[in-house]
């Protein structure tokens, strides 16, 4: 029976309780109803609705260290299929999912939420694990057999909690639930509390501090526990007091030292508040907290925070200093190489913030903070060909990144390059979930292209492909 993708699950575990046991686990065997492939396959065209309905953050830095930490996370989880997807929700809720087939999706929240690396490493592993156990898989398979409908009805509200369709989504879920059999919510608690276990573990084996799962776990119940409308995450993964307390046994069994966390987090994180809560982290609030600074790191964030805020008002010299200061104490970081080199480009040092990011490309090729920050100064020098070359590499390495094909359309165009601009619109498009139009573009491409055999016959071909991805909503 085909169930629509926009009703994907996006969390596999749905009416979770805790309760300590260290169970084996379960194990990732299914009936074949739906193989990897058919997840990858499915994954990748939610992935695409979703971004339809939903606007996502591009800060290339923050994309970079997001998937560097679940790419070190999944390497020492039990995850098999490592073709995963990140993307970054502009929505300042606690939310994290795992969406079948690799798809790992968080609000930029999660970064304000949590308070250390290991907190946020925590809820990704979690994810992680219910992946790496095809949750998603043998819910389809447990539910084929048993309540088909309570699924459909199960998987459409959990989508409407994706996109902060909150009250509607619960409604949903209540009735969904009210309808399932005992032996499903059975499940779920098995499934949580396996997440949790194996989540642990992948945070052990990634060398970062288990502790960080009670702690998130914690921090989550006393910020919420009052609260007549939780946040999305705690809508599909509630948290008790004794799951944090099994978290905290296991750590304690564990005999673990607490580890030191490298300072990206801690400034991807400042990045994210400053883009959420500006009234109570402003320029005042940093300048006192440099004052009061002791912590070494913790000052580098601060003059991390005073550049960006000085920027933002365009006192570009200021901001200089701060970020030469960052320098001088880590030259190395490409998060204050990226903020020197705009800084410069700003100051109308165009030039020399060229030859800077250059230097530091050619020492880090393809980086992709590092190239999107070369891009953005060659289009504001109008050296729309040179970026659109760069930005066309680029694709290649990154082309599931919608934002790269929006610029490179953008490019193209100001460099007069017509046909490839259409082309590259339809590529953004079609990976914002937006086809018809995508189709209309090639068909305009396919227009220009007359007499270019070879040309139009790669536009008829991908045409054919995106016609064909309504197929993938299916299974």
């Amino acid at each position: 029976m085909p169930f629509i993708l926009a009703c994907l699950l996006l969390v596999a575990s749905f009416a979770s309780h805790s309760a300590n046991n260290d169970l084996p686990s379960l194990g990732d065997a299914t009936s074949g109803l739906i193989s990897i492939e058919q997840e990858h396959t499915l994954g990748r065209a939610w992935l695409r609705n979703l971004r339809a309905q939903a606007s996502s953050i591009h800060f290339a830095e923050l994309t970079e260290y997001t998937e560097n930490l679940i790419y070190r996370l999944a390497s020492n989880s039990q995850v098999s299929d490592r073709r995963l997807e990140v993307v970054i929700l502009d929505n300042k809720q606690l939310n994290a999912f795992a969406v079948p087939g690799g798809v790992i999706g968080i609000n930029a929240g999660l970064f304000i939420h949590a308070k250390n690396e290991a907190q946020f490493a925590a809820v990704l592993a979690h994810e992680l694990a219910h992946l790496s156990q095809r949750h998603f898989a043998r819910q389809i398979d447990e539910r084929s057999k048993q309540t088909p409908i309570a699924l459909a009805t199960l998987l459409g509200s959990i989508m409407l909690l994706a996109t902060n369709n909150t009250e509607a989504g619960f409604a949903g879920l209540m009735t969904s639930q009210a309808a399932a059999t005992q032996w499903s919510l059975n499940y779920s608690r098995d499934w949580e509390r396996e997440a949790d276990r194996l989540g642990m573990h992948t945070l052990v084996s990634a060398d970062i501090d288990p502790n960080g799962m009670p702690d998130m776990f914690k921090q989550m119940f006393n910020a919420h526990k009052y609260s007549q409308r939780p946040p999305e995450f705690l809508l599909t993964h509630p948290v008790t007091e004794n799951r944090i307390s099994d978290a905290a046994a296991r750590v304690d069994a564990m005999n673990i030292q607490p580890k030191s966390e490298d300072i990206e987090f801690q400034l991807m994180r400042t990045y994210t508040l400053l883009q959420y809560e500006k009234q109570s982290h402003n320029l005042a609030h940093y300048k006192n907290q440099l004052a009061k600074s002791t912590d070494p790191q913790n000052t580098q964030v601060i003059h991390y925070a005073l550049a960006l805020l000085l920027a933002e008002q365009k006192r570009f010299k200021d901001a200089l200093k701060h970020s030469q200061t960052l320098l001088n104490l880590d030259p190395q970081r490409i998060t204050y190489q990226t903020l020197f080199g705009r800084l410069l480009f700003q100051n109308n040092q165009e030039q020399d913030a060229i030859t800077y990011i250059k230097d530091q490309l050619s020492l880090n090729p393809d980086n992709h903070p590092l190239t999107m920050s070369y891009v953005g100064m060659l289009m504001g020098k109008g050296e729309f060909h040179d970026a659109a070359d760069v930005l066309q590499s680029h694709s290649k390495i990154r082309p599931n990144d919608p934002y790269i094909w929006q610029q490179l359309s953008e490019a193209q165009g100001k460099a007069n390059n017509t046909i490839a601009l259409h082309q590259s619109r339809a590529e953004f498009l079609f990976l914002t979930g937006q086809n018809q139009k995508a189709l209309q573009q090639l068909k305009t491409a396919l227009e220009l292209s007359k007499g270019n055999f070879l040309l139009s016959a790669r536009i008829e071909q991908r045409a054919r492909e995106i016609s064909n991805s309504k197929n993938d909503l299916k299974f």
